[in-house]
């Protein structure tokens, strides 16, 4: 009796004892429980306040490049306009040295004739002076051979007039010879002068070229930079959005992209170009519900449509935010808005066998995506790829500035996506 009332006590001690450690450790696993979910959550939130720190350091960054950018672009319209009037005047200068060279060579003819004129009337002086000075040593007018110099001299005036005549006639051909030697010095200093200030602004110009080089090379450089900083917000705004949305196993984007390739023709590293650039590899595929996506009326109703056909709540499949200079609304990994995705839905279904086509699943998403790069150009080269990024962004606007720094930071990823699978 003692004994079985001492087993009974056992018992009950045990069953205490083991009712006190279950209750122990359950408590212990739900305050762990607590403690683990209230230190994830502080986490995200920390990494949340971080991330938004980085984005901004790199804002206020692309702001000063942007700036810096937009300092040098006009310093290099300026090297150009100041090249274009330097052009100018050197073909000025040039032609009015071509002018003088002309000048210089019609007064060289100028005075080859003059020269043949003095030569001749130097012959009739001496020939004149030679009948004078017979004439006045015999005063016989028998010495001269024609009856036209016996009347030519008569007399002895008429003779004196003839040959003061012909001395003046030299005198003023030696006169204008003189004036045209000292015009064609005159035009030989100028065109000295020309030459000095035509090297002078060619060596500008060549100055001014150099300069041109180096400015435009520093804005291709803020290029890059803005480029590689747009890149880095676009990963940190991803990033961020990851924390909200849903996100892929990149291992099954990299899939979901070789099945897309085979079928479209489209690279198959193009395409993880574009799936970087728009969801980070599939990292953020939104991370708003279709009232805060701002996403209008007319995408409203086929969202709507489309949820209703996969099973989904329209009020909790999420979408793109909207942006500062835009609606949201996009959807899944190809980001299609849903009036965009109804033009590709059945040929989504004959490629992935889906039906309906669900923008929010991997395959389809990523084969819509190849599907509309193909039809605007993508399988047609580098340029087709270039140009097609730009028409998924920007639509028919292809050549606004935001839709050439989209295509450019896509065939960056198209080269670079691997650094992101790490």
């Amino acid at each position: 009796m003692c004994y079985y009332i001492s087993m009974n006590n056992y018992i009950k001690t045990v069953r205490i004892f083991l009712f006190v450690v279950i209750t122990t450790i359950s408590f212990g696993v739900v305050i762990n429980n607590v403690y683990a979910t209230d230190g994830k959550n502080k986490s995200k939130e920390q990494k949340k306040e971080h991330l938004e720190d980085k984005k901004k350091d790199v804002k206020d960054n692309l702001k000063k490049i942007q700036k810096e950018k937009e300092r040098l672009q006009k310093k290099l319209t300026s090297h150009y306009a100041n090249l274009s009037t330097k052009k100018r005047k050197i073909v000025q200068i040039e032609h009015q040295v071509q002018a003088k060279e002309e000048l210089i060579k019609a007064n060289e003819k100028e005075v080859k004739k003059l020269n043949k004129e003095q030569n001749f009337q130097k012959k009739v002086l001496k020939a004149t002076l030679r009948k004078l000075y017979y004439y006045k040593r015999t005063n016989n007018i028998e010495i001269f051979n024609t009856q036209e110099d016996k009347q030519l001299f008569s007399s002895k005036d008429d003779l004196e007039y003839l040959r003061n005549k012909i001395e003046n006639t030299f005198k003023n051909l030696e006169h204008i010879k003189n004036s045209k030697l000292k015009k064609q010095e005159e035009t030989l200093n100028v065109k000295e002068e020309k030459e000095k200030l035509l090297l002078m602004q060619k060596q500008q110009e060549k100055e001014l070229k150099k300069q041109a080089i180096n400015t435009k090379a520093q804005v291709k450089r803020a290029d890059a930079t803005i480029l590689q900083l747009n890149t880095q917000l676009s990963s940190i705004e991803s990033s961020l959005s990851a924390l909200l949305g849903d996100s892929f196993d990149t291992d099954d984007i990299v899939k979901a992209a070789k099945f897309s390739s085979k079928k479209t023709g489209v690279r198959k590293d193009f395409i993880l170009g574009m799936l970087t650039q728009e969801t980070s590899l599939g990292r953020f595929t939104g991370g708003c519900v279709y009232k805060k996506s701002k996403m209008g009326s007319r995408n409203e109703k086929i969202f709507k449509r489309i949820t209703k056909d996969l099973g989904y709540s329209y009020k909790k499949k999420k979408v793109s935010c909207p942006l500062s200079y835009g609606i949201g609304g996009a959807m899944g990994v190809s980001q299609f808005m849903p009036s965009t995705w109804v033009h590709y839905e059945d040929e989504v279904s004959k490629y992935t066998g889906h039906s309906p086509a669900d923008p929010w699943s991997l395959t389809d998403g990523v084969m819509a995506m190849a599907i509309k790069l193909k039809r605007d150009g993508a399988v047609g080269g580098k340029d087709g790829e270039f140009n097609a990024a730009r028409r998924y962004y920007c639509g028919a606007r292809i050549d606004r500035k935001v839709c050439i720094n989209y295509a450019n930071s896509v065939l960056y990823w198209a080269k670079n996506y691997k650094r992101l699978l790490k």
